[in-house]
């Protein structure tokens, strides 16, 4: 008799035993499909969907007490590298914005046709409309806007201007005043040439 009450106390612990026994072989088979169905995501991998963080800037004119200066304004922009958000900086700076209550000597219609950068330095090609009216001083301005903002990621970089894809050199002169720009330009290079000589300009 003391047998049988042994043997009928262990059945609940058997079936209570066996019962965990499925429990975790249910949740491991559901935790192995969820990772197939649901690959892991790295630290690695969350770092590179995070958008790269530059501050671009666009350069205007405005004139105060009778000087005309560059003022500079970073644009907001979720570009993954430096070339993309220089294309979208130059793009802004040519719509002809009014930040700053600021004036341009660009011409209206001047278009972006291309942008890139490389080991030798950043390229900017322009729509004829670029060389189109103004004097000498007019001309030296627009390359200022256009050289600045080029550089306000690397203010060291030079810069190589074309419009219409033609390289704006001694043999083709910008506008009919015909600015020369001698490369590499620089902001340093570009402010000893002209801008020293604007007696009204700062930056």
């Amino acid at each position: 008799m003391k047998a049988d009450r042994k043997s009928t106390n262990s059945t609940p612990i058997l079936i209570g035993f066996s019962l965990l026994l499925i429990g975790i072989a249910q949740i491991t088979a559901l935790w192995t499909f969820a990772r197939i169905l649901l690959p892991t995501i790295t630290q690695s991998q969350l770092e590179e969907v995070q958008p790269a963080k530059f501050s671009p800037q666009i350069y205007q004119l405005e004139v105060v007490d009778n000087r005309i200066r560059l003022r500079s304004k970073a644009i907001y922009t979720s570009a993954t590298s430096p070339q993309m958000a220089l294309v979208e900086a130059m793009e802004e700076l040519l719509a002809q914005s009014s930040t700053f209550n600021s004036t341009t000597t660009i011409p209206p219609g001047t278009r972006l046709l291309a942008l890139h950068t490389s080991k030798d330095g950043i390229h900017v090609n322009l729509s004829r409309e670029f060389t189109q009216g103004g004097g000498s001083s007019s001309m030296i301005y627009r390359v200022a806007q256009v050289l600045y903002t080029a550089t306000s990621i690397d203010p060291q970089m030079p810069v190589f201007f074309s419009i219409e894809g033609q390289p704006l050199n001694e043999d083709n002169p910008l506008g009919g005043e015909g600015l020369l720009l001698q490369y590499p330009i620089t902001r340093q290079q570009f402010d000893q040439d002209f801008l020293t000589e604007q007696s009204s300009f700062e930056h």
